[in-house]
């Protein structure tokens, strides 16, 4: 169940401790901290709470810190994403941009700290939600024995094994890449 706790943050970083500092850091700044290992860790920390603000690293193993910011921009869009890294801004895809962008060999924590006060007193109290469709993805039997599902998480697309069915019939599918539950119909092929 999501919960949404005031002046939370979810800091996305493969370095501990990175993590560990900046965790710190905003604890003494009154800021509740939750701390994720990289993107799909994230993603799994964001269907128990909702953050006030993200502070993501780009370069992470398993999900960058990108493909991350996108699929937050896209299911949470009024949540802030600051982005510390290890190298100055690049140009990101459109959807991708960080409401702030800080370099981790020259960061000034008051700065941060600051920007993060700034953009959550700017975010509404409760975080707007684009709504859940409570209906499965459909999708057809695939050939070699696979159909092709898109997670309703981390918006990847991963492969499902075929069962026979010979009518249309929901089922659920565990996401290949961030453990997610994705239910799903599998419609019987039409007659030949």
């Amino acid at each position: 169940m999501r919960q949404e706790s005031t002046n939370s943050v979810l800091l996305v970083d493969d370095d501990p401790d990175i993590r560990e500092l900046l965790s710190n850091r905003l604890e003494e700044d009154g800021f509740e901290a939750r701390q994720a290992e990289d993107g799909i860790d994230g993603l799994a920390k964001l269907r128990d709470e909702l953050p006030n603000a993200i502070i993501s690293d780009i370069q992470m193993p398993r999900m960058s810190g990108i493909e991350f910011v996108s699929v937050v921009r896209q299911r949470f869009p009024s949540i802030p994403v600051i982005i510390l890294s290890g190298s100055g801004p690049v140009e990101l895809p459109t959807g991708t941009e960080p409401d702030a962008w800080f370099e981790k060999g020259s960061l000034q924590i008051q700065e941060l700290l600051r920007a993060l006060h700034d953009l959550v007193g700017k975010t509404p109290d409760r975080v707007n939600l684009p709504q859940v469709a409570s209906t499965p993805a459909r999708t057809r039997q695939g050939f070699a024995g696979y159909s092709m599902l898109t997670c309703t998480e981390c918006l990847r697309i991963f492969r499902v094994a075929n069962k026979t069915v010979y009518k249309t019939e929901e089922s659920t599918a565990i996401c290949t890449y961030c453990q997610a539950s994705v239910p799903f119909l599998v419609e019987s092929p039409g007659p030949s």
